[in-house]
């Protein structure tokens, strides 16, 4: 059909077309240049207003009624009797008293102090030793009569140091026992030849010095082994020897004041001395040696009697001004006084202090005494290199032929040594 359409139809229709598509344009132009309408504000409504509380009404005040006691009906509690307990005793407890800190176990071995004082008893030993043979045979000679006593000087601590080296350390209090023991006997000796001397001097019956070296000798010798059989029995703190040997001092001391006192107005003060001091000398030695058995004083209690001797003596000596008043006085008659005095201030120190305590807090029952030195006898220790630095040749060569034996071998002999405070 549309082939037989007119060309005038189809060109009114298409421009219709064009119209109508034109015209739908430009309405929708307009329509979007169109402003966006302004919104209306929203109406304000007014905030209602709170009305007021209303007052409330005052609360009436009622009058004050006092609240009506009501009498409490007083019953009587009903008393229930206690049943009675027969009385209980309370169990005692046993008391016990506190116990005391337990002591350390005491060393069974000997201190190095001990071994010092063994060392220096044990040469004056073999010096008095060389003179007694020198006197024995007579030697005249200077050369020989000199190295006798130091040759046996020297050899006598070398052999102490042997005895304690090879059979084992000493016990206990050996050394020292020992040692006072030797000391105590060659005093021993000493006090009774010259005892002797005092008394057959005029007479020409004294002993020679042979007969008196050897007198002492002996004396030493037996105090020496003594010495070293009261220590093996009784494995004595040292300050019991120096207790001993304090003991036999103010025995002589005060036997030798006595002896003056009591002799004769013109017999010679020399005579009664002697003898009574060597009496008092030997009752000392042996009531210190008894008394330490039981108990042994601290050094701090033994300085306090020794002054106590000294201020018993004092207090002794104030007898002499009474003999200014005394006709044809024997003035040394006055010397009881001292010698009885030093000995009851002796007693009475001892008494004083006899718990006391050394000054390390030390009692002699658990306690070694330390001198302010030791001297010790060692072998010489090996040498050594020059340096201690080696390289790894050196090892090698050392693994390969050994070492050095001369750094690594002791030298022969013996090193004396003292360690200590200066």
């Amino acid at each position: 059909m549309l082939g037989s359409r007119s060309p005038s139809r189809l060109s009114s229709t298409l421009l219709r077309s064009a119209v109508l598509a034109a015209i739908a344009l430009g309405a929708s132009d307009a329509a979007a240049q169109q402003p966006y309408p302004q919104q209306q504000p929203y109406p304000q409504q007014p905030y209602p207003q709170q009305q007021p509380y209303p007052q409330q009404q005052p609360y009436p005040q009622q009058p004050y009624q006092p609240y009506p006691q009501q009498p409490y009906p007083q019953q009587p509690y009903p008393q229930q009797p206690y049943p009675q307990q027969p009385y209980q005793p309370y169990p005692q407890q046993p008391y016990y008293p506190p116990q005391p800190a337990p002591t350390p176990p005491v060393s069974n071995t000997r201190g190095n102090g001990e071994m010092v004082a063994l060392y220096v008893t044990s040469g004056l030993y073999g010096i008095g030793t060389g003179i007694w043979l020198d006197a024995l045979f007579k030697i005249d000679d200077p050369g020989p009569a000199v190295v006798m006593p130091l040759l046996f000087g020297a050899a006598a601590p070398v052999g102490v140091w042997l005895w304690d080296s090879q059979g084992g350390p000493l016990h206990r209090g050996v050394p020292a026992a020992t040692a006072t023991g030797l000391v105590l006997g060659g005093v021993e000796g000493i006090a009774i030849a010259g005892t002797q001397w005092q008394y057959t001097r005029d007479d020409d019956r004294d002993w020679s010095f042979a007969t008196q070296t050897t007198v002492t000798w002996i004396m030493a010798t037996g105090g020496g082994i003594g010495g070293w059989a009261f220590g093996e029995w009784l494995r004595p703190d040292p300050r019991s020897m120096t207790f001993i040997g304090s003991g036999a001092a103010w025995g002589a001391l005060s036997g030798s004041m006595f002896g003056i006192a009591v002799q004769g107005r013109h017999d010679d003060w020399k005579d009664g001395s002697s003898v009574a001091g060597l009496i008092g000398y030997n009752v000392g030695m042996v009531g210190g040696g008894a008394i330490s058995i039981l108990h042994t004083p601290s050094f701090n209690s033994q300085k306090y009697m020794w002054l106590g001797y000294g201020l018993g003596a004092l207090a002794g000596c104030l007898v002499f001004p009474f003999y200014l008043f005394v006709d044809d006085p024997v003035v040394k008659r006055g010397l009881i006084g001292p010698s009885i005095g030093g000995l009851a201030g002796t007693a009475l120190a001892g008494a004083l202090t006899w718990n006391m305590r050394d000054d390390d807090g030390t009692h002699p029952t658990n306690a070694e005494w330390e001198p302010p030195f030791d001297f010790a006898v060692a072998p010489i220790p090996p040498l050594t290199p020059p340096t201690t630095q080696t390289s790894a040749s050196s090892r090698s060569i050392t693994n390969m032929v050994g070492p050095d034996p001369r750094f690594n071998a002791a030298p022969p002999g013996a090193l004396l040594t003292a360690v200590g405070t200066f």
